[in-house]
């Protein structure tokens, strides 16, 4: 399989670079906006990561820094190159709009080399079988046509291919609240077959599955669902994704990511030992399958 990686992290350092060097040169957004004769959101949006970099518009923000070290300059116009790549998902973008945090998470997950997550309610997309998701979906989008399920589900399932990755697949730690087993997301067929996925995932070397039991008490997490994602360099900021109702709301601020790093620890505690959460799976499926 060849090398699964996206354009996140390069637009991330390019944006970063950008902001340092123009507030070393004393400049407003504004001021670089009118000097390439572009919309100041434009601006925002590379040194946020968000935007697609042009290599003429980077070239001309260099000059307009002072930077003349050519050395500099190509890392640079690198970053603006690799950052022009467009990530697989784009082809399902007539329905991405329908799951817009899903986007972001793709991109992220693709150049990170951990995530660990904590979920409340469902078990994470990186783990969930095909039936598991469409129930999902279908659950949480109900204004969806069949069609724009299935390319969901599909979206889903190819999102899943960074665990599998040649050059180092993605280590996922995974905290599921024990009403995550029981909830027969799907009906009891699909739940079981999730179940057994669960299982089987867990013998996988760079996959941690934890389950908090209902009798640990109140921890840290007990807001909600989320999601840290590493990035190997650590020039690279992690991000949190915390769940709600409106959509996910990412954090890349220092101090509100080492808070959830806390919290995800806190979670960990309290849950059950990696050999206990097998038991506990694997009692789950045997309740689901006497019921089916």
């Amino acid at each position: 399989m060849a090398p699964i990686r996206g354009p996140a992290v390069p637009r991330r350092r390019l944006g970063a670079e950008l902001r340092r060097l123009r507030e070393e040169a004393g400049l407003l957004i504004e001021d670089v906006a009118e000097a390439l004769e572009c919309s100041t959101s434009k601006i925002s949006r590379l040194e946020n990561g968000k935007g697609i970099p042009k290599t003429r518009d980077v070239r001309d923000m260099l000059t307009r820094y002072g930077v003349v070290d050519p050395r500099v300059r190509e890392r640079l116009l690198q970053w603006a190159r690799d950052g022009q790549q467009q990530g697989w998902w784009l082809e399902f973008s007539d329905v991405m709009q329908q799951d817009a945090p899903l986007h972001t998470l793709l991109a992220l997950e693709t150049d990170a080399w951990r995530s660990s997550a904590f979920q409340v309610s469902l078990v994470h997309g990186l783990l969930q079988t095909e039936s598991y998701a469409r129930a999902a979906i279908e659950a949480i989008l109900p204004q969806l046509s069949s069609r724009q399920v299935d390319r969901l589900v599909e979206v889903r399932m190819r999102r899943q291919a960074v665990l599998r990755r040649d050059d180092g697949p993605l280590v996922l730690r995974h905290v599921l609240d024990e009403s995550v087993l029981r909830r027969p997301i799907g009906g009891r067929t699909v739940i079981t077959e999730q179940l057994r996925k669960l299982l089987a995932d867990i013998e996988r070397p760079h996959i941690s599955i934890r389950v908090l039991p209902f009798d640990a008490g109140v921890h840290q997490a007990a807001v909600g669902s989320f999601e840290i994602t590493e990035f190997i360099d650590n020039a690279d900021h992690d991000v949190v994704s915390v769940e709600s109702l409106t959509g996910n709301m990412f954090l890349e601020n220092d101090n509100d990511v080492a808070r959830y790093i806390k919290a995800f620890e806190d979670v960990t505690h309290h849950s059950a030992s990696p050999q206990a959460s097998v038991r506990m799976i694997e009692s789950a499926l045997a309740e689901h399958e006497h019921r089916t």
